[in-house]
Parts: structure tokens; sequence; C-alpha cells
């Protein structure tokens, strides 16, 4: 797995890869669980099997090659479980955390959840209060220019008006 995105559970990661798979093995312990137990269990592999062939992946009933994928060593190393069986683990594992795990791997497969999108939201968010603070900065100068002939006219003005009124009375 490459690109991992760790989200936090109650306080603690979570790692999916950004393409949605979830680590399982890291979960699992969390519960006291193993995610071997959930993927021998006979409701996961009737299940495994009608989402691999929604999927076209083919028969997984010998192999879960395509749902599953399990490395050995290394800072990935785990069982990590497709996006559409994440849901299902976390049921086995606790209701709200499925609840959560659901609604995260959304954000992660709209691309709203990783580190690159809210990076890309806070550049996008500086760009535009620099556009506003450089639009300002122009207005601020020209106030600085326009100001003072203005203020010069309105007390010329002043002055003539009060001299009218004068020779009014």
């Amino acid at each position: 797995m490459s690109n991992i995105i760790p989200f936090k559970y109650q306080g603690r990661p979570v790692r999916f890869s950004t393409d949605g798979w979830i680590n399982a093995t890291d979960i699992a312990k969390r519960f006291g669980k193993r995610p071997a137990k959930w993927l021998e269990l006979p409701t996961t592999k009737s299940y495994m099997a009608a989402l691999a062939k929604a999927l076209g992946i083919g028969d997984v009933g010998k192999s879960d090659i395509g749902l599953v994928i399990t490395k050995k060593g290394g800072p990935d190393q785990g069982t990590w479980l497709h996006p559409k069986l994440a849901v299902a683990f976390g049921r086995w594992l606790d209701d709200d955390f499925a609840v959560w795990c659901d609604m995260h791997i959304d954000d992660v497969l709209r691309g709203q959840g990783s580190l690159r999108h809210q990076f890309d939201v806070a550049v996008y968010d500086l760009q535009q209060q620099d556009r506003r603070g450089s639009t300002a900065g122009r207005e601020l100068a020209q106030h600085r220019w326009v100001k003072p002939p203005l203020v010069q006219k309105v007390e010329s003005l002043r002055e003539q008006l009060q001299m009218t009124l004068a020779l009014d009375q």
C-alpha cells in the first residue's frame, strides 16, 4: 500500500490507503480481535463472494485475491481490506466504528479527507485572501491619493459657503 492516510478514531490512528483500503490488523487489535477470524466466518465468505461477483473479480471462494491484501514486514504490514469490505468488517468489530469507517471511506474516495485535499483547500483560501488583500491595498493607496484633494475641495467650498452666508445676513 502506498500513500497511507491516517485518520483518528477515538484519538488513535486508523490507516487507509488513498484508494480507501483499510488496515484491518491495526484496528482489530483495539477491539481484541483478529481479521483472520472475521475472514473465516461463513457470512463473511458469502458476502465476499457476492461482492467479488458484483465487482467482476471472479470466484474468491478459495482465495481472497482482489479483496484482501496481506503485507508482511515494512511500514505497510498487516491485512488490508477492500473499501467495500471495511464497513462489514467494522460492524463485526463495533457498530460505532462501522459508521465512522463508512463516513471516512467516503471522504477518502472523494478526496476530502486527504492531507493533500486539506492542503489544496488551504492554498486556495490563502490565494483568495491575498487577492482580497491586494485589492484592499490598491484601494487604500488610491484613497491616500484621492483624499487630500477632496479634503481641500471640501474646505475651500466650506469657506466659500461661510463667506456667502455672512453676506446674506
